[in-house]
């Protein structure tokens, strides 16, 4: 009967140690993706470009170039609130004067690019809507008017817009 000899499969000497930690490390449990997982990415806020005193200008949804753009990435059920301002504001004090902004019903929309459909929304109140898993996600984008009056000093003004996510962890 003929004798088989070959290399052991196991490495020995001083480095052993460390390469079975690191095998041990990557053989851990890997979490799968749980259902009710995403991600926010903000793509761009909202610019109503140059105003002219007197003159409103208004931000469609539609609008590639000025709206603001949100992505979610993943699946699970999703509630977005905006927390609005009442304006932009002329430097960065609360003194500054104030540029009046205004949102209407129509100027809150969520596609679903993984389907084509899309949902117009009222972004003075919060959204809720369902990401199927395998849909990939959605895009929340937010219009809007600023109302600079006849007098608007004219400046440099800003205003801060915070969106709220909350998903819903299924039940267990």
């Amino acid at each position: 009967m003929a004798k088989r000899t070959a290399a052991s499969a196991l490495r020995r000497g001083p480095g052993a140690w460390l390469c079975a930690a690191l095998l041990a490390l990557l053989a851990g449990p890997c979490p799968a993706r749980a259902q009710g997982t995403v991600s926010v990415l903000p793509v761009q806020g909202l610019r109503f470009g140059t105003l002219s005193s007197g003159i409103p200008t208004v931000v469609s949804p539609m609008d590639g170039s000025h709206r603001a753009s949100i992505e979610l990435l993943g699946a699970g059920h999703v509630t977005v609130a905006f927390e609005l301002p009442p304006g932009l504001r002329a430097g960065t004090g609360p003194g500054g004067a104030l540029l009046p902004l205004r949102f209407g019903a129509a100027d809150g929309r969520v596609t679903f690019p993984g389907s084509g459909k899309s949902l117009v929304f009222d972004p003075a109140a919060p959204v809720s809507f369902n990401i199927p898993p395998g849909l990939g996600g959605a895009t929340v984008w937010l219009g809007g008017s600023a109302e600079p009056g006849p007098r608007q000093a004219p400046g440099s003004y800003s205003a801060t817009i915070t969106v709220n996510v909350v998903v819903a962890n299924p039940a267990t």
